[in-house]
């Protein structure tokens, strides 16, 4: 039965790295043969074809968006700064507003906190009118912060970061506040320091997602100096197309490490939205 649940296990497996082996293999096809065997899918004219291996394996598109390809090294810079300063900016807000949600008696915190789970649950195509309608009003729409500013206030971290904070016992706290330290200086010396481990994990999920955002940078910004990675796959044509398997594949490699890096915070943090209290 073991054995059963072990090919089981192996053969799901197969399916999911299936779609990896052939951006791999695809990314040493020539910009020609890629066309020939994907280019119906671009155009919308016939389904793609199934290619083990390239009729002329070739390094060839390497060389193209490595060496003549400027537009990556700007989008690849684009999304590491966007990253960086989105997930910083996230950490910045959520981790005062999760403790406040959790450990401070502040009015209406209840109420307040299940606003924050509304918001949360709804997806970005209903509030992208307004989100549009608010950066163009304030002159942010077409530039970088028109990404990142509506991302930095994200109510995902404080919700995650909550149930970390909750989880701290009540009791540490009340005698932290008998010895007659103040609010402040219990979170920042209690908190922060036994909140590690849900800020990790915050940090982690947080780069993973916004790395691979496309909805919010293609909606919100026009100017291509200012695109991220993300969009440089919606934005291909003949001549970038078989170039775009290699940028697959170092696309896949910055969340690849970070993910690698934090798997076991991950986990951790994982486990803390789903258990219940």
């Amino acid at each position: 039965m073991d054995r059963i649940k072990k090919l089981f296990l192996l053969f799901l497996a197969g399916i999911i790295l299936l779609p990896l082996a052939l951006i791999f293999v695809s990314s040493f096809m020539e910009n020609n043969e890629a066309l020939l065997t994907y280019g119906g899918v671009l155009e919308g004219s016939s389904p793609a074809s199934l290619v083990i291996m390239p009729a002329a394996p070739s390094l060839q598109p390497y060389a193209d968006l490595f060496l003549y390809c400027r537009q990556f090294y700007v989008m690849f810079w684009n999304s590491v700064k966007d990253t960086a300063w989105i997930v910083a900016g996230q950490l910045l807000c959520s981790i005062p507003a999760a403790w406040a949600f959790a450990k401070l008696q502040i009015p209406m915190r209840k109420t307040l906190f299940a606003i924050y789970l509304i918001l949360m649950m709804l997806p970005f195509q209903v509030t992208m009118l307004s989100s549009y309608f608010m950066l163009n009003k304030t002159g942010l729409l077409n530039t970088p912060s028109a990404f990142i500013l509506p991302c930095i206030f994200s109510t995902f971290p404080v919700f995650v970061m909550t149930r970390f904070f909750g989880d701290l016992p009540d009791e540490l706290i009340d005698a932290a506040r008998i010895d007659g330290a103040k609010d402040l200086q219990i979170f920042w010396h209690i908190g922060l320091p036994l909140g590690r481990s849900g800020i990790a994990a915050v940090t982690v999920l947080q780069i993973l997602e916004i790395w691979n955002t496309v909805e919010q940078p293609m909606f919100f910004i026009k100017e291509e100096s200012f695109f991220p990675l993300a969009l440089f796959f919606p934005n291909l044509t003949p001549d970038t197309f078989g170039s775009s398997f290699v940028a697959a594949i170092v696309m896949m490699i910055p969340p690849l490490l970070v993910f690698l890096c934090g798997k076991e915070e991950l986990a951790a943090g994982i486990g803390h939205i789903g258990t219940e209290k």
